[in-house]
């Protein structure tokens, strides 16, 4: 049974049309569980411990991913050989898995398979980018398929991680952008529209443009990845 752990609600649109509740799950094959977890390591732990609590034997972690490395840019599809940890452990995902899906998805979209690097923190400026790619070589990061990893490491279970970029290594997030932004992954629009200043509503504009392109890519692979991850 595949358990698949998906951090936003935005990013589970790309993967089913049903609605799951933060902190909970669905079946959407009848070989596959989903689980909603918000943002963060700990809730990704939590809501793929879930998902082994009900039958899950194999964990993928699912959604969007920032950019590190000039050679990603957004739409990129990562499928990372490797996963470091925030204290720098390493996690090696499923050899035989990764060439399942590499093969079933290279012929389709372009694929990398460099690292992916966890964040304890919102990675929101170019300098912080440029200074995690230098100390890790990792192409990109997000901040929760470390957890799946370590959760799959503590059960002896087979992981992957599946990340679309959603931006560039020179974009800034702006920061009423992060202030809008809840644990659960949800935008106060009212609080955003509010605080936002002109000069900021282009970068906003174009996370929007480069966040729809990771969707695309998503969904566009959603189906290859679920007929090549069978458990």
């Amino acid at each position: 049974m595949l358990g698949i752990v998906v951090s936003l609600s935005r990013e589970l649109k790309s993967l089913t049309r049903q609605t799951i509740p933060v902190g909970d799950w669905r079946a959407i094959t009848d070989n596959t569980l989903v689980a909603l977890s918000g943002i963060g390591a700990e809730r990704a732990y939590a809501a793929g411990a879930l998902l082994v609590s009900q039958g899950a034997t194999a964990l993928l972690s699912w959604g969007c991913a920032a950019a590190l490395d000039d050679r990603v840019s957004p739409g990129c599809l990562i499928l990372p050989e490797r996963i470091i940890g925030a204290n720098g452990e390493i996690h090696r995902v499923s050899t035989e898995w990764h060439r399942r899906l590499y093969q079933a998805l290279e012929s389709k979209h372009p694929v990398r398979t460099e690292a992916l690097v966890e964040s304890d923190v919102v990675v929101k400026t170019s300098a912080e980018k440029r200074a995690l790619a230098k100390r890790t070589q990792a192409a990109a990061t997000d901040m929760e398929s470390a957890a799946q990893a370590r959760l799959a490491k503590d059960y002896g279970l087979p992981f992957i991680a599946i990340r679309a970029i959603i931006d560039t290594p020179s974009t800034d997030i702006p920061e009423n952008v992060l202030e809008a932004l809840d644990p659960e992954g949800n935008i106060n629009l009212w609080k955003l529209l509010s605080s936002t200043v002109p000069a900021d509503w282009i970068k906003i504009v174009q996370l929007g443009i480069q966040f729809n392109a990771a969707q695309r890519t998503l969904k566009k692979t959603r189906k290859l990845v679920l007929d090549s991850s069978r458990f």
